[in-house]
């Protein structure tokens, strides 16, 4: 079994169906999961019954979410036979999940009106493999689709590891599992298919909590154990993005 697999199989059996899987911080995934309904209610006005495609649904908690606050039909595909295990025991009515490798989507081109990941590109570990990807994304959808990806990048992790750097806090390292997207070849790869039409405060919406949770809290605490999810940190999350600060990022694209 290839470390990606691995990864994930291990995640499956220590999380389960908990909101904590594949992102120990309540408070980003929270957030991510508010950019994510967002984007659905979007799309929600710019098609009538629009078909749907979550690449990388992991033990289905994003799509139970989905399902509760817009009653959307989708399909939710992952790579994983043990989350996707999780996900099918949740039981959601309209959600079908679909075991699948971003790099060869079983659909035929054009099939859908959106698209839509949570970290998962990242899990790719080569640029090669993350362009794959990409090009399948756009290939699925429809002239017009709309695609929303919040994935890690590097210049953002970059940016908050100076900072940390400023107060002598040792820098944070990208996962063992993953490949952070350079924004600049990024957004030049996808330019060829798509329009970004996400704000620049759409994109940093995690940023001033990230200063925050990952600069200020550590360099108050230093010394102790840092431990996240606590009311201290809350208070960032509620805070208007400012700054460029976070790694985790959303990029709202329209196929060409």
């Amino acid at each position: 079994m290839d470390p990606i697999h691995e990864h994930y199989r291990a995640e499956a059996l220590e999380c389960g169906l908990s909101k904590q899987s594949t992102m120990r911080d309540v408070f980003v995934r929270d957030a991510e999961l508010k950019a994510i309904l967002g984007f659905l209610a979007r799309v929600a006005s710019a098609f009538d019954s629009p078909e749907l495609l979550e690449v990388g649904c992991g033990n289905g908690y994003t799509a139970e979410r989905i399902a509760e606050a817009l009653g959307l039909c989708f399909t939710a595909v992952d790579f994983s036979p043990e989350m996707l295990e999780l996900a099918r025991s949740r039981g959601l009515q309209g959600v079908r999940f679909d075991e699948a490798d971003l790099r060869e989507l079983p659909y035929a081109d054009g099939s859908f009106d959106a698209a839509f990941t949570e970290r998962c590109l990242i899990n790719l570990t080569s640029w090669e493999e993350q362009r794959r990807g990409l090009d399948e994304i756009a290939r699925v959808l429809r002239p017009g689709g709309l695609c929303l990806l919040i994935e890690g990048v590097a210049d953002g992790l970059e940016r908050l590891n100076a900072a940390r750097s400023a107060l002598d806090l040792p820098p944070i390292q990208v996962p063992h599992h993953n490949l952070f997207l350079q924004r600049t070849a990024f957004l030049d790869y996808v330019g060829r298919r798509f329009d970004v039409i996400s704000a620049p405060e759409e994109e940093n919406f995690l940023s001033s909590y990230y200063f925050g949770s990952r600069v200020l809290y550590p360099a108050l605490h230093r010394g102790k154990e840092v431990e996240y999810n606590n009311r201290f940190i809350e208070f960032f999350s509620l805070l208007p993005a400012y700054g460029e600060y976070s790694y985790v990022r959303q990029f709202i694209l329209r196929k060409h």
